[in-house]
């Protein structure tokens, strides 16, 4: 059964730093989409606290820096029980037979999307992989920026 999608207008959606300055079409045209909605009209995205240090490094675009840091939506906080085993179940997910320390950035920006959100947008190959696992586990859709903004395009933007 196909569960339906909250309208990306009315709720939080979380952007992976990979995601907004994507290397290759149509991610690319998609992600720049993205932003300019955001930009010019109220598209909600967000980042995870957990993405601060991939959006500190050297190599990160000054733009992207820029742009990521009127972004940064949550912050670190204690979790409660059933928070600490969806972040292990997460890991689980991702690690398949890896390394979890490798996984461990990953997991968390995931673990915040599906607390306070309901869309996970990436490139990651490694995390895209494991889509529709991560979505029956935590009830969050990740999906490239292409696929972002059509869901996008094909919803209403409410009146506010």
């Amino acid at each position: 059964m196909t569960r339906r999608r909250i309208n990306p207008w009315i709720t939080n959606s979380f952007v992976d730093s990979c995601a907004f300055d994507p290397k290759y079409a149509p991610e690319d045209e998609a992600a720049n989409a993205i932003v300019e909605l955001h930009r010019n009209e109220q598209l909600g995205i967000q980042i995870a606290h957990s993405n601060q240090k991939e959006i500190e490094h050297p190599n990160t675009p000054a733009w992207v820096k820029a742009e990521a840091a009127g972004l940064i939506y949550t912050i670190r906080v204690t979790l409660t029980p059933n928070e600490r085993a969806m972040l292990r179940r997460i890991l689980e997910i991702l690690t398949g037979a890896g390394k979890p320390k490798n996984f461990e950035a990953d997991a968390r920006h995931l673990f915040e999307a599906q607390k306070y959100g309901s869309y996970f947008v990436t490139t990651d190959r490694r995390i895209l992989t494991c889509a529709s696992q991560l979505e029956a586990a935590c009830n969050v859709d990740v999906l490239l920026p292409s696929e972002f903004l059509a869901l996008v395009r094909r919803n209403e933007k409410p009146d506010r």
